[in-house]
């Protein structure tokens, strides 16, 4: 087996690691009433995401060695980001800011104007519409 052959090897086990921490995770909040399981909807969202960051990692050798000690990887991940968690704040505010502006802006150039528009899907990544002026 070559470097790329084993590091490859290693970042699967590591992601087979995590799904199968997120599998039991999941089969435990399953069991629980329907209150318990919306207490745990950022949990649930938040360890499905870890796990996803996991299934598409290249880490070293040394590294995925390394993460793979951890008995509980996923919750022991989940806790430092909970001590960590402000900064999806930020940017959610920087994304209703971003928003704000881009709406004003657009009301701004549609007033006075033909105020007919429709809404089509927009490739901005913090915002699904914009406005659409038809002609004629």
């Amino acid at each position: 087996m070559d470097y790329q052959e084993y590091r490859q090897s290693l970042n699967q086990k590591l992601a087979e690691k995590v799904q199968r921490e997120l599998d039991d995770f999941r089969e435990d909040i399953l069991s629980r009433s329907p209150q318990e399981i919306y207490d745990a909807a950022y949990q649930i969202i938040l360890k499905n995401d870890i796990a996803e960051c996991f299934s598409e990692a290249d880490y070293s050798p040394q590294a995925a060695k390394a993460l793979m000690k951890s008995p509980n990887l996923l919750q022991d991940i989940y806790e430092d980001w909970l001590e960590k968690d402000d900064s999806h704040m930020e940017d959610l505010r920087q994304t209703i800011a971003d928003f704000k502006s881009y709406m004003v802006k657009t009301e701004k150039i549609l007033s006075g104007k033909e105020r007919r528009c429709y809404l089509l899907r927009s490739n901005r990544p913090y915002t699904r519409y914009h406005a659409y002026r038809i002609r004629g």
